[in-house]
C-alpha cells in the first residue's frame, strides 16, 4: 500500500506544477495580423508572475503511466505553503480507483479504502515535495525560467500557444521520469501571462507512449485546506 500512496503522491504534483513556454516573435497567426510578444520576454514576465502565485488548482489527465507511476488523473488545489488536497484516479491491480488526499502540517493523509490514513512527508519527499509546486526558486517559475528555445505557434483567443525545451532537472519536479530535451507546448495568458495549459509527451522504453495534459485555473483564490 505505501508504494502506491507514495507513486499517487508524485502525480499530485503534476497537476500544480506543469509550466515552461517560450517563443519568437512573429505574427499572428489567428487574430488578424497582431504583432506577438517577444520570446524571452514573455518567458521571464510568464516566470516572474507564476512567482507570486499563492494558490492554483490544476486537472491533469494523461492516458499512459507517468515515469512509471501508475496515474491517470488528478484534480486538486495546491498552496504556495506546500499544502495540497483532492482526488486523484490510479491504476490498482488493472483497475481504476480514486484517492481522495490531503497534505497539510507536513503530513501526507489519504483514503482509499475505508478510513483515512497517513505518512510524514518526508516519507513521501522522495517522488513528491508539495512545496516546490509554486515555490519561486523549484517549481513552475523556474520551469519557465529554464525553458530553452521558445517559439510562439500563434495566439489562440486569449492566450499565446507556445513550444519550449526543457532539462531534466527542471522537469523532474512536475514530470517523474523526463528525459533532456523534452519538447512541451504552453498556453499562456495575453493580458496577465500566467499558465493556464501545458502539455507534454510522456515517454516509455525511449518511445512515445502518450501525452499529459496540465490545466492549471483559480490563480490566488482562497482556500481552507485542513486535516480530515
Amino acid at each position: 500500500m505505501r508504494r502506491h500512496v507514495t507513486t499517487l503522491a508524485a502525480a499530485v504534483t503534476l497537476a500544480a506544477l506543469l509550466g515552461a513556454a517560450g517563443c519568437k516573435g512573429g505574427k499572428d497567426n489567428d487574430d488578424g495580423g497582431g504583432e506577438l510578444p517577444e520570446a524571452a520576454a514573455l518567458m521571464t514576465a510568464s516566470a516572474d508572475e507564476m512567482a507570486q502565485v499563492e494558490t492554483v488548482a490544476m486537472q491533469l489527465e494523461t492516458d499512459t503511466d507517468l515515469g512509471g507511476l501508475p496515474v491517470r488523473a488528478v484534480d486538486g488545489v495546491v498552496t504556495r505553503a506546500g499544502d495540497a488536497e483532492g482526488t486523484a484516479e490510479i491504476e490498482q491491480f488493472g483497475q481504476l480507483v480514486e484517492l481522495r488526499f490531503v497534505v497539510v502540517d507536513d503530513t501526507f493523509h489519504y483514503q482509499l479504502i475505508g478510513g483515512w490514513q497517513q505518512l510524514p512527508l518526508d516519507d513521501a519527499a522522495e517522488f513528491y515535495d508539495p512545496s516546490a509546486i509554486l515555490d519561486p526558486d523549484r517549481g513552475v517559475a523556474n520551469l519557465l525560467r529554464t525553458a530553452t528555445d521558445p517559439t510562439i505557434e500563434g495566439r489562440d483567443g486569449d492566450r499565446y500557444e507556445v513550444t519550449a525545451t526543457f532539462s531534466a532537472d527542471a522537469l523532474q519536479v512536475v514530470l517523474p521520469g523526463a528525459q533532456d530535451g523534452t519538447r512541451g507546448t504552453l498556453w499562456i495568458g495575453v493580458d496577465r501571462p500566467l499558465l493556464h495549459r501545458a502539455q507534454f509527451p510522456v515517454e516509455a522504453g525511449g518511445a512515445e507512449a502518450g501525452t499529459l495534459h496540465v490545466t492549471l485555473s483559480n490563480f490566488d483564490e482562497p482556500v481552507d485546506i485542513v486535516a480530515p
